[in-house]
């Protein structure tokens, strides 16, 4: 940024404003330089300042070139409004600009009141003018530094970290809140845990990803960590402790980039859909034989539901109830120990023919019967990984058990819920009830706000398509 050359900074850090007067007005205005402090440390406070004063100083050469008048030529403006002749001093008003106004009344007043600015000379030379310029060019200052100081409280972003991992504990799973903890107390670190939160911007998270980057981490991995930032922001924006910004503006957002590489990597190397072939091997009943009760219930929810593992695996009894007549599943995050992944993973969805044939309702019933308050009694809702953990690692083993593994890919729980998009999309099941059926976001506009939700009816009819 190139600077005025009337803008001058003094070791103290304070901007000055220094002009040189014209030669040929030297002697009228007494003085070889304009020289005043602006009282401010910021570039643009000071431009401003200056400006202002620049403006002043050319309109009081101009005048003074025209009426070459120094200050000892007549009396101060203070022996102006005390003229002889009048029983009533003049009203004088200075302007902060150097002008000034004479109050008169009738025409003789008025060739009085014009005599006397003639003999007052330049009246911006006068102290209490000179004094007026001052306190408007400090006025100004405050002003500016009034309107560029931000809004929000000045809170070290350690403090914040530390405010918002205790705000989202309680509906955190532990192992989630550790990992959440490592990457926003990371981001602060790398920030400087004393600086205020209101000042860290899209910078200075692009400059911790190419850190993470540089350290050897994968694009997926520092994803995940974005995306806990990006959560952090919002709760800060929310709490007042961040300037406001619009959806698309959080500074985290927007930061990670898939190279075309990458994207292909992750279709490779991610979770495989199962063929209706490996559907069958793995759940022929000799192969199920190889699973406890609780997980086979939970692999057959999975393959006619496309539930997420731990969707599943915190069923309450609870979460089984009728809708317009038909039962149906309730995901929810209302209980004790359940979470969901988004708002939109919150949805009923009615419980498949299938499963309703091989006694899921019956299991039910029994369980409640019992006194029992969840599908699976014996997990743990305060596990560290979640309550479908041990699914998870069942269901893994029993396809390493019974089914020839991918040379890239692997196969899961995760696979289950593919396996249903992908079949409900062979039978021609529209994009809506495919995302209100497995707990999906319907990306653009025309889908997420201008579709309605399908009814339990509609969905047992698209559903029923879904025949293994």
């Amino acid at each position: 940024m190139r600077l005025p050359n009337y803008l001058h900074l003094s070791p103290s850090g304070i901007w000055h404003f220094r002009q040189r007067v014209p030669a040929d007005l030297i002697p009228v205005l007494g003085k070889r330089f304009f020289k005043q402090s602006l009282k401010t440390r910021h570039a643009l406070s000071a431009q401003r300042i200056a400006l202002s004063l620049a403006d002043r100083y050319a309109r009081l050469i101009e005048r003074a070139r025209g009426m070459r008048v120094s200050d000892t030529d007549g009396p101060s403006a203070d022996d102006v409004v005390k003229f002889p002749g009048k029983k009533i001093p003049y009203r004088l008003v200075r302007h902060p600009d150097g002008t000034v106004e004479i109050e008169a009344k009738g025409p003789a007043d008025h060739g009085l009141a014009m005599n006397a600015a003639e003999r007052i000379g330049i009246m911006a030379l006068e102290p209490t003018v000179q004094q007026a310029i001052r306190d408007t060019a400090a006025r100004e200052a405050k002003a500016l530094e009034a309107a560029t100081r931000p809004s929000v409280p000045v809170l070290p972003i350690g403090k914040a970290v530390a405010q918002w991992l205790a705000d989202i504990k309680p509906n955190t799973l532990r192992k989630t809140h550790t990992i959440k903890a490592a990457a926003v107390e990371g981001f602060a670190r790398h920030y400087g845990v004393k600086n205020p939160l209101h000042d860290a911007g899209r910078i200075d998270v692009g400059q911790w990803i190419e850190s993470l980057r540089a350290s050897g981490l994968q694009t997926p991995t520092i994803a995940n960590k974005a995306g806990y930032l990006r959560g952090f922001f919002d709760w800060a924006k929310a709490r007042g402790y961040y300037p406001a910004f619009a959806k698309d503006d959080n500074p985290a957002a927007g930061q990670i980039l898939y190279r075309t590489r990458e994207k292909r990597a992750r279709r490779v190397l991610g979770f495989k859909a199962f063929g209706i072939d490996q559907i069958r091997i793995l759940f022929s009943p000799e192969a199920l034989d190889g699973l406890s009760e609780a997980a086979r219930w939970g692999a057959w929810i999975g393959l006619y539901t496309g539930a997420r593992v731990a969707e599943v695996g915190q069923l309450a009894l609870a979460d089984f109830i009728m809708e317009d007549g038909i039962p149906c599943i309730r995901i929810t995050n209302e209980g004790t120990g359940q979470s969901v992944k988004n708002d939109a993973s919150l949805r009923t969805i009615p419980v498949h023919p299938a499963l309703i044939e091989l006694g899921l309702l019956d299991r039910v019933a029994m369980l409640k019967a019992s006194g029992e308050t969840r599908l699976f009694p014996k997990v743990k809702v305060d596990g560290v990984n979640g309550a479908g953990n041990w699914l998870s690692k069942a269901f893994t083993r029993h396809v390493e058990k019974n089914l020839v593994l991918p040379e890239k890919g692997k196969f899961g729980f995760h696979s289950l819920r593919k396996s249903v998009v992908q079949g409900l999309q062979t039978a021609g099941v529209s994009s809506e009830h495919r995302a209100a059926y497995v707990g999906h976001e319907l990306g653009d506009e025309h889908h997420g706000t201008y579709s309605r939700k399908p009814t339990m009816g509609e969905l047992v009819g698209s559903i029923r398509n879904l025949a293994w």
